[in-house]
C-alpha cells in the first residue's frame, strides 16, 4: 500500500515535486527499506528493518501539537536520560561481575546420557552475565534464574536477586521516572 502511494505521489507531483518535502523522502525511504526487507526476507532474517516502520508515526507530529511538545520536552531531558543510561550501564556490569563471581559455570542441566549443557539464562561469560542481568531487571522469567542459583550454590543466594530487584526495578527505574517528570515540570 506504501509503494502505490510512493508511486502515485511520484505521478502526481513529478520526482522534483515529490522530494520538495521533506515527508515524502522520509516515506521513500522507508518504503525502499520495506521492500528491500520483504525481497531479503527469501534468504532468511532482515526482518530486524520492520522496526523502521515505525517510524511513520513521526508523521502524526506534525498534525498533533500536545505530542510534538511530549517529545521536545523529552529531547530536552536526554542529557540527564544519557547520564541515566550510563549509571545503568555501570550497574548492569557491576551486578553481572558479581553474578559471574557467584554463579558462573553453574547453572549446567545434566542430560539422560551424562552430558551437561549449560541453561539459556547464565553466568558463564560477561556477555551472557549482561543479558542475564537485563532480563532479570525486565522481570523476564527472572524467578527461574533466581531458583537456578539457590539450587545451585545455596538459598542466600536469593539476597543477590533480591539486591539486583530493589536497586535496579525500584531505585533506578524511579529515577528515570524522576528525571522525566522533572523535565515535562520545568516545561
Amino acid at each position: 500500500m506504501f509503494l502505490l502511494e510512493m508511486l502515485f505521489k511520484l505521478l502526481a507531483f513529478g520526482l522534483f515535486g515529490y522530494i520538495k518535502n521533506p515527508y515524502n523522502i522520509f516515506d521513500s525511504i522507508i518504503v525502499i527499506i520495506s521492500v528491500w526487507e520483504i525481497v531479503g526476507q527469501a534468504d532468511g532474517g532482515l526482518s530486524v528493518l520492520r522496526t523502521f516502520r515505525l517510524l511513520r508515526v513521526l508523521k502524526l507530529v506534525r498534525f498533533l501539537p500536545a505530542l510534538r511538545r511530549q517529545l521536545v520536552v523529552l529531547m530536552k531531558t536526554m542529557d540527564n536520560v544519557a547520564t541515566f543510561c550510563t549509571l545503568l550501564m555501570l550497574f548492569i556490569f557491576t551486578f553481572s561481575i558479581l553474578g559471574m563471581h557467584l554463579f558462573g559455570c553453574k547453572f549446567n542441566q545434566q542430560m539422560e546420557n551424562g552430558d551437561t549443557i549449560p541453561d539459556r539464562k547464565n553466568f558463564d561469560s560477561l556477555l551472557w552475565a549482561i543479558v542475564t542481568v537485563f532480563q532479570i531487571l525486565t522481570q523476564e522469567d527472572w524467578n527461574v534464574v533466581l531458583y537456578n542459583g539457590m539450587a545451585s550454590t545455596s538459598p542466600l543466594a536469593a539476597l543477590y536477586f533480591v539486591a539486583l530487584m530493589t536497586f535496579g526495578n525500584y531505585v533506578l527505574f524511579n529515577l528515570l521516572v524522576a528525571i522525566l517528570v522533572e523535565g515535562f515540570q520545568a516545561e
